[in-house]
């Protein structure tokens, strides 16, 4: 992931084993953000932007290749049911 525009963002990954990670993108490294980040496959994430009411453009790289028929949309219930612990956050960055 890479950033593009605008206020930071903190990107939150969960792997399939349930560990949560937080990874800050952006352009100011005394903040401890990163213009680009790397998540693992296989792992859930969302974002949230750093200031309120602003934004952040950003963009994925996928490799080696992407396919839709790969490609799953975080399902709330799903999540809650696979990571209970992150309940809350899930419900956040979801509809």
């Amino acid at each position: 992931m890479h950033f593009y525009e605008g206020s930071g963002a903190v990107i939150f990954a969960i792997d399939d084993l349930g560990n949560l990670s937080e990874h800050k993108l952006g352009l100011n490294p005394d903040g401890g953000e990163s213009p680009q980040i790397t998540i693992p496959a296989n792992q859930w994430f969302g974002a949230v932007v750093d200031k309120p009411n602003s934004f952040f453009l950003a963009g994925c790289t996928v490799s080696p290749g992407f396919h839709f028929d790969d490609f799953e949309m975080g399902d709330r219930k799903k999540l809650i049911e696979l990571f209970p612990k992150h309940k809350t956050l899930i419900e956040k960055l979801t509809n």
